[in-house]
This record gives structure tokens, sequence and C-alpha cells, in this order.
């Protein structure tokens, strides 16, 4: 059963007063990301996480349950913020770049055949698992996009100067942080002091990862632009 349309309306009310504007303002927040189907969904996100932040604020239950609710849903979306944003900016505007291109390589032991001389001489010397040993390279592979890990991720947004190393470090953090929404996990994490900080946090660097970004993004298009000259006649 709803409650009253008077108590909803003032709920609604309280939890969007101190946002900075609306859903259209959340959204046109991401607009250094160029799918509009994605800054859409990423500024959906945003706007939830501020408006529940601010619900729950309102509702001033101080039971730990409670707290913990709160930090693992606002961590758990701005984390997916953040995975969603450096995806688009490496594999869509930075795809072609070698730091890009090494996140599909990595090496593993492959099988090859040891040569005949190479088994009689194992034979000869009395091996009695001569014929299972096998050859085994290193050579290079390629992974999936989907199984690159997080961590590989903003390593390269790293090196590529999208964002700096000290933000790069918080924004792991925040994303290693969703495993405490498992709760075995979380049993061996009782410091609620420090979760809701991480997810203050979270919040706090979402507007020092766009300006970075951002940046990247204009000195990216403008080294790629044509140097001034005469017009054509």
């Amino acid at each position: 059963m709803p409650l009253p349309e008077s108590t909803r309306s003032d709920i609604v009310a309280y939890a969007s007063a101190d946002l900075p504007g609306d859903l259209a303002w959340h959204v046109d927040y991401f607009d250094f990301i160029g799918d509009k189907d994605l800054r859409d969904r990423l500024g959906q996100e945003f706007y939830a996480a501020r408006f529940l932040y601010k619900l729950w604020e309102g509702l001033r239950v101080n039971d730990l349950w409670v707290k913990q609710a709160q930090v693992q849903l606002q961590v758990q979306q701005y984390a997916s913020i953040y995975e969603a944003s450096l995806h688009h900016l490496l594999f869509v505007e930075a795809r072609a770049t070698l730091e890009v291109q090494r996140l599909f390589e990595y090496e593993a032991l492959v099988e090859r055949a040891l040569p005949g001389h190479i088994l009689d001489r194992i034979r000869k010397l009395g091996s009695d698992d001569a014929d299972r040993i096998l050859g085994a390279v290193w050579a290079k592979r390629r992974t999936q996009e989907s199984k690159i890990r997080f961590d590989s991720k903003v390593r390269a947004a790293v090196e590529l100067q999208i964002i700096d190393e000290s933000l790069g470090s918080e924004i792991k953090g925040f994303y290693t942080a969703r495993n405490y929404i498992h709760i075995h996990a979380e049993l061996r994490q009782t410091d609620v002091a420090w979760q809701i900080s991480l997810a203050r946090d979270a919040y706090r660097r979402l507007e020092p990862f766009k300006s970075q970004a951002s940046s990247w993004l204009l000195q990216r298009t403008q080294s790629v632009q044509p140097s001034g000259g005469a017009e054509p006649g």
C-alpha cells in the first residue's frame, strides 16, 4: 500500500531539494562522453545515487544495517559510473593507442611438440615419463575486451594521462570495495566509519575525474586539428 500522496510529495521534494539540478542536469554532467546512450545512462545513475543518498539522510535511521546498506549502494553506483566512463574513454576514444592495444595482449604457455632427438635423449636417461613430457613456449595471445581487468584499465588510463596516478589509485579502491557487497567479505570489514568515508570520497572524486578526462579529450582534439594557414582561394 503506497504512502499518502502528500507524504510522497514531501519525500520527493526533500530528496531533490539540495541537488544541483534535475535529471537533465545530471545527464549533461557527462558531456565529455560522446556516446549519447551511455551519457544518458550515466546521468540516470548519478541522479539516482544523489537522490537516494538524500533520501537515506532524511530518514535519519542510525541503525548499523541502514548505514551498511547505504554505503554498499553508493559505492556500487559510483564504481559502476567510473568503470563505464573509463571503458568508453579507453575503448572508444583511445582504442588505437598502443597503451589500449596492449590491454588485449597477454602471455601464456602454449603446447609445442618436442623434437624427436630431445625425446630420444630423455628416454636414454631412463625416464619412465618420457612419452608424457610435453614441450611449451611462452606466446602472446589476445583476450576479449570484456575480460580485461579493471586495474589494467586504470593503469592504461594513467599511462595515457586521462587521469593522474593519485586519482587512478582511488578509483581502483572504489571498484575493489564493491566486493564488500558480498556478505562474507563484508563481515571481515567492520570499520563502518571507513566505509562511509569511502562512499563519500567516491562521490567527491567524480568532479576531478570529469575535469581530468575533459582536459585530456580537449588536448587530444586540439592535437589532431590541422595547423592554421591561409584559406584556399
